[in-house]
């Protein structure tokens, strides 16, 4: 089981020789580091061109979309700069006109009482398809809360929370919501819905795994971490209670990683096991990507967790595997490149060799604990042109 990936590592040659060196199609002749945006400013809010720019995008238009999101978010979530934020999430739609840019350029304008481009903005998300489609009729609800209209306010807010949003703290705390709070209806959705707090996080939680797909074991994830890290499964903001350090204590949000689920795996006394990765977004190029289990108990309570993989650096990598038995064992590479990538870049280097460390073992436990087991092996040196 050791040596099970090392045919993968002539993969990975080719793939970051791809990833750093493909070349860009232009889309229009304005440039921003050398890289053609997706969209024209004019074809932001035009769903024909969003559609159809989102079948050619690139890694590299939607890298550089991340990156202008993840500052934007840092604007209008931590610094509480609406205004400046809405510049940046305008720019990264041009390169990566994804459902969650549309969502938070939407809040941008919330924040700064602005109705009609607020209403234009959720449309596009709506029809872009974003998910979860709580999360805009709860934008639906704050929209008609600044124009003071009643119903049509708590009919949404109660939609929301029909259709999934259960994030009790955001609707005390919107200051929005301010002119309903002595309406009975209000008072009445508000008691009836968060009034156990065990039952919300419950709830919280079934929301949390409701569309994450179930492993089906034996479960493999290779070393070519670069290619297959971002499968369009981001974790929303409202479930990092259940991740580590999705918020940390520096930031209301962390905005330097991604983090986007695999699957689950269900234990016994209804515990589960998560399998999802963490990618630093805010990177020039090859951005580090961490995968890790984490486990809990039956209402979302954190158990234990662990990294399992990652595409450290461009130098150092693990790759593993969960068997039938919940056994996860990883494997542990050291690359060595034909020239330092650190100095001479990636474009037309290679990976040369590479060496198999001693392999970890854990075991995933019914009841969600996870057992670390120590296993003896030799690293093994292979040529890159050896394969496995």
């Amino acid at each position: 089981m050791r040596y099970i990936y090392g045919f993968v590592a002539i993969c990975l040659v080719s793939t970051l020789t791809f990833c750093t060196g493909e070349k860009q199609a232009v889309n229009e002749n304005t440039k921003s580091n050398n890289m053609a945006k997706l969209l024209s400013e004019d074809a932001m809010y035009d769903i024909d061109s969003i559609v159809d720019g989102l079948k050619v995008v690139t890694e590299l238009q939607k890298n550089e979309g991340r990156k202008y999101f993840l500052r934007a978010m840092d604007l209008l979530v931590n610094e509480k700069k609406a205004t400046e934020s809405i510049v940046l999430f305008k720019e990264a739609i041009r390169y990566f006109p994804d459902g969650r840019m549309f969502m938070f350029l939407t809040k941008a304008y919330i924040e700064l009482n602005d109705v009609d481009n607020a209403s234009l903005v959720n449309e596009v998300c709506l029809r872009v398809g974003y998910s979860p489609y709580h999360e805009m009729v709860f934008n639906d609800a704050l929209i008609y809360a600044i124009k003071k209209d009643t119903v049509n306010c708590i009919d949404n807010l109660y939609q929301a929370i029909r259709e999934g949003f259960l994030n009790k703290d955001k609707i005390i705390n919107e200051k929005h919501f301010d002119f309903v709070r002595d309406d009975e209806r209000y008072a009445s959705l508000m008691v009836n819905t968060f009034g156990d707090n065990e039952k919300l996080q419950a709830l919280m939680f079934r929301n949390y795994l409701k569309d994450m797909p179930n492993l089906n074991l034996p479960f493999t994830e290779s070393i070519d971490s670069v290619s297959n890290r971002l499968n369009g499964r981001y974790i929303n903001y409202d479930y990092a209670v259940f991740i580590p350090d999705m918020e940390d204590g520096r930031f209301s949000r962390d905005v330097t990683n991604e983090y986007m689920y695999i699957g689950k795996i269900k234990l016994d006394s209804n515990c589960y096991a998560v399998v999802y990765k963490t990618f630093f977004a805010i990177a020039d190029t090859l951005n580090p990507t961490k995968t890790y289990v984490i486990t809990y108990d039956s209402v979302g309570n954190i158990i234990d967790n662990e990294i399992v993989g990652c595409f450290c650096s461009p130098t150092t990598s693990q790759a593993f595997t969960i068997s039938t038995d919940m056994t996860i064992e990883s494997s542990e590479y050291t690359y060595k490149w034909k020239n330092d990538p650190i100095e001479k870049g990636y474009a037309g280097n290679k990976i040369e060799s590479f060496e198999v460390a001693k392999a970890k073992q854990i075991q995933l436990g019914g009841s969600g604990t996870i057992k670390r087991i120590s296993i003896a092996g030799n690293t093994t040196v292979k040529s890159a042109k050896e394969g496995g």
